[in-house]
């Protein structure tokens, strides 16, 4: 019995340097004989051991940061998704708000924010419809905006030239305007159009291209020629029609932003000294940008009429001497 005791106790003693269980079974015995001890000793499963091993590395593994770890996948932004959301609440915003004239529109003008000579759009270019509902003033709502939806922006204007896909993001920034000022002054859809589609120089009697000391002279020439004032009553209606279409001549001309030298003059002078409401630039890039609009403010944007953004290209290329690549 006692040498049965010493080889459980030494057992006992290396089942700390390894995973051995050790028990005495005890038999029932009848009163006639007298009761034996059965050593019974057993190991743990080694490959237990390894499997468990294994999966709290594994664990280890997909929790910690060292070599091997899994990187979560960082999401991915589908700006063609964004902008189709956008220009649903867009929609939205105008059921909801116009009824109360809540919902203020502006355009939204990109460039290229490099001076490098290299780059594809040096000038202004409008792409993009924006509707404001905003409890704080437009002027400080609108830069907040911008660092939310220039992903939407961004992908207004590819949309309307293929080219601009190539210039990244973190290249363009951004400007905006009231949508009267835009209209007005930039595209003049409230003048009436030129009759049958003369050329302006012409009316006028100047060559293609001639400087704004000329047109401005031959204008004013021709307005004092054709005012209603300096005609009698049979004469007054043949008058006013001729005043008008010099009229509109001239200002068709200065809509095209000549410069005083004659060349094409920059986006933001366009519309002369009536039109104020171009706003300086915004640059955005991945420190300042934002994911949620501010407390208080709904927007949305939506792309420009796709003519519109092709014409203001043709004319920022021409301005440049680059070709036109829509």
């Amino acid at each position: 019995m006692d040498s049965l005791l010493m080889a459980a106790g030494a057992c006992t003693f290396g089942a700390r340097l390894c995973p051995c269980f050790v028990s005495l079974r005890l038999p029932v015995c009848s009163s006639r004989r007298l009761p034996h001890y059965e050593l019974v000793i057993r190991c743990a499963s080694v490959g237990g051991k390894k499997k468990n091993s294994s999966s709290n590395k594994r664990s280890q593994t997909s929790s910690g940061s060292g070599f091997g770890t899994k990187i979560a996948a960082k999401p991915s932004w589908d700006a063609g998704v964004l902008l189709r959301r956008s220009e649903q609440s867009y929609s939205h915003l105008f059921a909801e708000h116009s009824k109360e004239g809540e919902v203020r529109e502006f355009v939204i003008c990109v460039r290229q924010n490099d001076n490098k000579s290299s780059a594809v759009l040096d000038d202004w270019l409008p792409v993009a419809e924006l509707a404001l509902v905003s409890e704080i003033d437009a002027s400080i709502a609108l830069p907040a905006v911008l660092h939310v939806l220039c992903r939407e922006v961004a992908e207004c204007a590819a949309k309307g030239a293929m080219s601009l896909r190539n210039i990244p993001r973190n290249c363009l920034e951004y400007a905006y305007e009231p949508a009267e000022g835009f209209h007005e002054f930039v595209l003049g859809i409230s003048l009436p159009p030129q009759d049958n589609n003369e050329c302006p120089y012409s009316v006028l009697g100047l060559p293609q291209g001639a400087p704004v000391s000329q047109v401005r002279s031959a204008y004013r020439t021709l307005a004092a020629k054709h005012h209603p004032d300096k005609h009698v009553a049979t004469n007054v209606n043949n008058a006013e029609l001729e005043f008008k279409r010099v009229t509109r001549a001239y200002d068709q001309i200065k809509r095209t932003g000549l410069a005083k030298d004659g060349t094409i003059a920059s986006y933001s002078s366009l519309g002369g000294t009536a039109r104020n409401g171009l706003s300086n630039p915004i640059s955005i890039n991945s420190t300042n940008l934002q994911d949620e609009l501010p407390k208080g403010v709904q927007a949305a944007v939506r792309q420009l009429d796709s003519e519109i953004i092709t014409r203001f290209l043709a004319r920022s290329c021409a301005r440049s001497g680059a070709a036109a690549v829509v």
